[in-house]
């Protein structure tokens, strides 16, 4: 029998398409060396070979014993479809929310919605304002709630979590510093931890060679290469960035901009040869494609209090990166990234590629500093003893 404490951690896990999903594989591994582990995900067959060995509980599908395990860790993300059955159990038997996202807007929203008690539970569970302000918003715009970005930008809703008996750990100073603004919760229950390095040194793989993955995706491969990666959306500041490459291509350079994602936000602007989208990609070709780019851009505006797995996987790989001061992004080191304004994004991104551009070794410098940065701060043992102080403390 194993000495070592037991754990439950709850997460979306592969084959779920999301960035707490590939999280959590690489945490969970980290943390199996010093707790006994037991995976509680949603009905369905968790795919990652590395998990496999990892008892797992079906929720809705098995009897869970919350009380039975040491620890329980609950990740919580904006994604309703994904976290909805988590947020539940958080709130019935704390343990330790790994808060990804400091607006819970939409799982707030979208998990109630589901349940058809979303206007009880806003007044009974977060407060008669924002109860008033969505009920008037409504009144306006009868547009689903999900789609309205307004509401969700000034409601975190999340006031039910962190009056939990839980502690609450996130990855950045930002949403450390937004919690403790609310006067929810004492200081000594919350702790910034770091993300954590999502590819492991020893099971990395070559990247698909450059022609067979440019060819499958029609990306030119003479151009220089600008990349964005994950979700297409107004957030991501992907069609300004998409009108200051067509700028540069105009000027007779050979560029392409590739968004390695899905969204249909910047459809408008695909181009052939010059701005691309590939649609959903593997984790094999996400990381090849940041292999070959050249230059990668990452902003966020607003930000939702979110730490970007992609971007670890760009500093990680040693790439020069574009990106701007908001959120978890303003913790980055000046001199691991370009950052710009985003007040004026589409003139300062393509300032910026030029600049770049123009300056190869300034590109390598960059990522050289990006990827002792990763290897410094985020090694996956370092966050794992980081959270077994934390959780056991």
């Amino acid at each position: 029998m194993s000495d070592k404490p037991s754990m439950l951690y709850a997460s979306p896990f592969p084959p779920v398409k999301s960035g707490i999903s590939d999280y959590s594989v690489c945490l969970v591994k980290a943390l199996s060396a010093l707790f006994d582990i037991t995976l509680y995900s949603d009905n369905y067959d968790i795919e990652d070979l590395r998990l496999a060995g990892f008892p797992v509980l079906k929720h809705g599908v098995d009897l869970v014993d919350f009380n039975s395990f040491d620890y329980r860790v609950y990740n919580i993300g904006n994604q309703p479809e994904y976290h909805g059955y988590i947020y539940e159990a958080a709130v019935e038997h704390p343990g330790m929310i790994i808060l990804h996202d400091y607006m819970l807007y939409y799982l707030f929203v979208g998990h109630h919605q589901d349940k058809n008690n979303l206007y009880s539970s806003l007044y009974s569970k977060i407060g008669y304002e924002e109860f008033k302000t969505i009920k008037e918003a409504v009144k306006k715009d009868p547009t689903d709630l999900l789609k309205q970005k307004d509401l969700a930008a000034k409601l975190p809703l999340n006031k039910e979590l962190l009056l939990s008996d839980n502690k609450i750990m996130v990855h950045s100073e930002y949403s450390r510093n937004k919690v403790l603004e609310t006067g929810y919760i004492e200081e000594d229950r919350i702790k910034k931890i770091n993300h954590l390095a999502l590819i492991d040194k020893d099971e990395k793989e070559s990247p698909i060679n450059k022609k067979t993955l440019f060819e499958k995706y029609k990306v030119p491969e003479d151009a220089l290469i600008v990349a964005s990666f994950g979700y297409i959306a107004e957030t991501k500041l992907n069609k300004e960035v998409a009108e200051a490459v067509k700028n540069i291509a105009k000027t007779g350079k050979k560029i392409c901009y590739v968004m390695v994602g899905f969204g249909d936000y910047v459809d408008d602007e695909l181009e052939d040869g010059v701005v691309i989208k590939t649609g959903y990609t593997d984790l094999e070709e996400f990381n090849s494609f940041i292999d070959h780019s050249d230059i990668i851009v990452n902003l966020r505006n607003p930000s939702m209090g979110e730490t970007s797995g992609a971007m670890l996987r760009i500093l990680q790989l040693g790439k020069a990166c574009i990106t701007n001061n908001g959120g978890w992004f303003s913790e980055i080191p000046d001199e691991c990234v370009v950052k710009i304004d985003v007040l004026n994004a589409k003139e300062e991104v393509e300032k910026a590629i030029t600049d770049l551009n123009d300056k190869g070794t300034k590109r390598k410098e960059i990522g050289e500093r990006a990827m002792k940065y990763i290897e410094a701060e985020f090694a996956p043992e370092v966050i794992a003893n980081k959270i077994k102080e934390f959780i056991t403390n």
